[in-house]
C-alpha cells in the first residue's frame, strides 16, 4: 500500500485513523449504542456462565435477545444512556 500511496501522491491524501472509534463520527453514534447493547447482551448470555455444549451458548444468546425484543423501553434507555454520555443528540431519519 505504501508503494501505491507513493505512486499517486499528487492525488491522494492518507489519513491513519484509530483502530475502532465510533464516537469520532457522529453519523455511527449507532454502533456505539449497539455496542451498549451488546454489552447487556453478553451479561444475560454468557458473562460468568459455562456452557457445555455450543448448542446451550445459542439458546442462552437467542434468549437474551428475545428478552430485549420484549422490553422495548429497556432498549431505547440503552441508546438514550449513550447519546448521553457521548454528548450526541438523537435524530430523526
Amino acid at each position: 500500500m505504501r508503494a501505491f500511496f507513493a505512486e499517486h501522491v499528487d492525488r491522494l491524501i492518507v489519513c491513519q485513523l484509530p483502530s475502532y472509534s465510533p464516537d469520532l463520527n457522529p453519523k455511527v453514534a449507532l454502533l456505539g449504542a449497539i455496542e451498549y447493547l451488546w454489552r447487556k447482551v453478553k451479561g444475560l448470555a454468557t458473562h460468568n456462565k459455562y456452557h457445555a455444549q455450543f448448542a446451550h451458548l445459542i439458546t442462552s444468546v437467542d434468549a437474551a435477545l428475545n428478552h430485549f425484543s420484549q422490553t422495548p423501553a429497556l432498549v431505547q434507555q440503552l441508546f438514550k444512556s449513550y447519546l448521553a454520555a457521548s454528548d450526541l443528540q438523537p435524530q430523526r431519519a
